[in-house]
């Protein structure tokens, strides 16, 4: 595996790039992509307004394509009009410095601390699989980000 060090705010991490890009090359569509329901075409439709710039700069320097989400979820509507919507991607390699994002509470769970980058947009990073494109699971640090987001589709798919 040849791994590469990348940087970012308090994280320093070890990624393979090349087979993190070969995986996303590979994967044919995206979690959002894969789903029919409204809330996923409306993320889809806003998905480029979604990551700010510092973020596509790290996904680049890790090998993830930000248009290959694993999985999408939309949690609420607010009052001002937006919804909570969450998400995640992966890399293989491992987290050498910074905070993980899985914080146990018990021998069982553990709750999710994401980091504010942005005045819209959280991000945090820890080991995990959940719905990966790759075919070797072992190794496999998750990257998981909450925001908010309008609807910018047909209010009739809401």
């Amino acid at each position: 595996m040849g791994t590469k060090t990348v940087k970012f705010r308090d994280w320093v991490f070890e990624a393979d790039v090349e087979l993190t890009q070969q995986t996303y090359a590979n994967a044919q569509v995206s979690g959002a992509e894969e789903c029919t329901c409204g809330n996923c075409k409306n993320y889809l439709a806003f998905r480029d307004n979604i990551f700010p710039d510092e973020i596509k700069t790290l996904f680049n320097e890790l090998g993830i394509n930000y248009t290959k989400e694993s999985e999408i979820i939309t949690d609420q509507k607010h009052q001002n009009g937006l919804y909570d919507t969450s998400g995640w991607f992966h890399f293989k390699g491992r987290i050498l410095n910074g905070k993980n994002a899985y914080i146990p509470i018990s021998d069982t769970g553990v709750t999710i601390e994401l980091t504010q980058v942005a005045d819209n947009f959280l991000i945090g990073f820890g080991p995990g699989n959940s719905l990966a494109f790759f075919e070797d699971k072992d190794g496999l640090i998750e990257v998981m980000f909450q925001t908010n987001i309008p609807w910018v589709i047909d209010p009739e798919l809401e």
